[in-house]
């Protein structure tokens, strides 16, 4: 059903449609400027590990990096699924998809990212799949408002 690969420039175009507004832009890229374009995306996936893209036939549905590597540890982010195919169990594809790239491509052991407490559909999300929130910090939301980031894991 679903299919991933390397996120390629062309992607970019199409992911950069996925935030439906500044608050899911937040969610997704926090250093992000809304509305996303194609050269902002493409910008920082230069800096990250294994930009990854989910794929439902030939039409990008999801993506995904490594946002760094910490000693036995990765870090997901800009995790994001077309708006359309939410609830359609990409999320749960792509997060298998990347743990398995870290597990068997990265040698970590711990599988982790940051979740803002606001988002409360992917921390549900994250919860169902097994992570468990082992630090927080303050942060500012898009408003410039004070949030908490969660900190969360599985190990692998």
């Amino acid at each position: 059903m679903f299919s991933h690969r390397p996120a390629v420039s062309q992607d970019f175009i199409e992911i950069s449609r996925f935030p439906r507004d500044a608050r899911e832009l937040f969610f997704m890229y926090p250093k992000g400027i809304y509305p996303l374009t194609a050269e902002q995306l493409e910008q920082a996936a230069r800096t990250r590990i294994k930009p990854t893209v989910i794929l439902y036939g030939d039409q990008v549905v999801g993506y995904c990096n490594f946002i760094e590597i910490t000693g036995d540890s990765s870090w997901l982010g800009n995790v994001i699924i077309h708006p359309s195919y939410r609830g359609m169990g990409v999320g749960k594809y792509l997060i298998e998809t990347m743990k398995e790239t870290a597990r068997s491509e990265l040698r970590v052991t711990n599988f982790r990212l940051l979740c803002h407490s606001t988002n409360t559909d992917a921390l549900l999300f994250y919860t169902k799949l097994g992570f468990k929130p082992f630090d927080s910090n303050i942060q500012q939301d898009h408003e410039g408002k004070p949030i908490v980031g969660i900190k969360m894991e599985v190990a692998l």
